[in-house]
């Protein structure tokens, strides 16, 4: 069983981002590129001869224990059992433009559901991006009959009391927002409906759902999150609709549908343009993170925060930005892991990106330092001039800075990857 799910070919669906005003993102996402589903295992390609062996790209696995027993167990045991006491197995995958667009939490979820057609997987918390005018998932969307302007963590110019989005759609009059999830069909059985804002918003908003779905009195709207529960099998409608309960000027945050008995969700929280330093200005963010309780938290940020000259990048700050970071989840969190990534091969201003290596050191240091685990993104593609390659074989964009879509679901199904090797390895030297 452990082979065929290991060399299971990946499944990929058709389908581009729409609204984004980002040319070097709009490039990154409108594909181009070899369809994968027409590649087989797309990483052991002979196109892509650059890339390493999965195996030790992880480095500091035993800083991920409690969470690579519980994907063991999701992954190779009975679906009746894969799902924790408490809730489903969670993993939040923070970043910049890499992660707003959402191809790599797809392609990571489409892996699961392909190995594994047992298991319930919730696609976690859907940001306003598209709301503001912005890219996103193209499987999820958002409409409104009013305009609506975004904050956003990532501009220092902006203004906000964003929370674990890290984004924060704003209209001036109180009007509807209609979002659909994407979820494919048969797998719209849905228990939770979460709406995330501002403390003192969240509570704003109304759904329009059936009987006898319920508002949940004990949710969490110190962190501004509503929360409403459905029947058991419930089928929530696959657009949903909020009203705003109060006139004036409206905020939101987020939205997530909660599958019926989730044993595994995989959040992509993105930012164009985020950095470690954006998230640390999310007044709400430790709040709704510990409401979320996720298992996993996986930063992958520091593409932006070494996108500048090498006589600029300060490896001692950079380490205390993470450092910060760290402690804010564990203080939220105590018992979540954490797992680093390191930068993929970039260009500056037209030459390799020296700071990258800079970054993996850090990174390294960090899992010695802190118990955290990091995933050599950077080595494993092959290292510095892999993003020519990558471009070449049309995975990566002009800007070599950002991938076309093939290569964000390239890069999600080696993070899967990546991570069952890992669940395994734990498994066999586990007493």
């Amino acid at each position: 069983m452990v082979a065929a799910l290991l060399l299971v070919s990946p499944v990929c669906g058709g389908g581009h981002c729409w609204g984004q005003r980002d040319s070097a993102a709009t490039e990154a996402e409108s594909g181009g590129g070899p369809a994968i589903w027409e590649r087989g295992d797309v990483h052991r390609d002979g196109d892509l001869r650059g890339l390493c062996a999965v195996d030790g790209s992880l480095h500091g696995a035993e800083h991920l224990s409690q969470f690579l027993a519980a994907w063991y167990s999701l992954l190779f045991e009975a679906p009746d059992s894969a799902a924790a006491v408490g809730g489903p197995l969670e993993a939040v995958h923070f970043g910049g433009s890499h992660v707003q667009a959402g191809r790599i939490g797809w392609a990571f979820r489409q892996r699961l559901h392909q190995d594994r057609p047992g298991v319930v997987v919730g696609c976690g918390i859907q940001a306003p991006h598209r709301l503001m005018d912005s890219n996103g998932p193209p499987e999820r969307g958002w409409d409104s009959p009013e305009a609506w302007t975004g904050q956003s963590c990532a501009n220092r110019r902006h203004r906000g009391e964003w929370g674990i989005t890290g984004v924060e759609a704003q209209s001036l009059v109180a009007a509807p927002v209609s979002c659909w999830s994407g979820a494919p069909a048969g797998e719209r059985c849905i228990s939770e409906i979460r709406v995330l804002s501002r403390p003192d918003s969240a509570a704003r908003w109304q759904p329009v759902l059936p009987q006898p779905w319920m508002p949940d009195l004990g949710a969490q709207s110190n962190a501004g999150i509503a929360q409403w529960i459905g029947p058991e099998g419930g089928a929530a409608p696959d657009t949903l609709t909020l009203h705003p309960t109060t006139a004036g000027a409206q905020v939101l945050h987020g939205v997530e549908w909660i599958p019926d008995h989730a044993d595994f969700v995989f959040h992509d929280l993105g930012a164009n343009g985020a950095s470690s330093t954006s998230w640390m200005r999310n007044p709400h963010f430790k709040d709704q993170l510990r409401a979320v309780s996720p298992d996993l938290v996986i930063l992958a940020w520091g593409i932006n925060d070494a996108h500048m000259a090498e006589s600029r990048f300060d490896a001692a700050r950079f380490s205390r930005h993470y450092n910060a970071l760290i402690d804010t989840i564990r203080s939220a969190r105590p018992t979540t892991e954490i797992l680093l990534v390191t930068n993929n091969d970039s260009h500056y201003r037209h030459r390799h990106n020296p700071n990258a290596e800079s970054v993996r050191r850090a990174m390294l240091d960090l899992v010695v330092q802190r118990q955290v685990a990091c995933w050599d993104l950077y080595g494993q593609l092959g290292g510095k001039g892999s993003i020519d390659a990558l471009n070449t074989t049309g995975f990566a964009a002009s800007d070599r800075l950002h991938f076309r879509k093939d290569g964000y679901i390239l890069i999600g199904e080696l993070l899967y990857e990546v991570l069952v090797r890992a669940a395994i390895q734990h498994w066999t030297s586990t007493p």
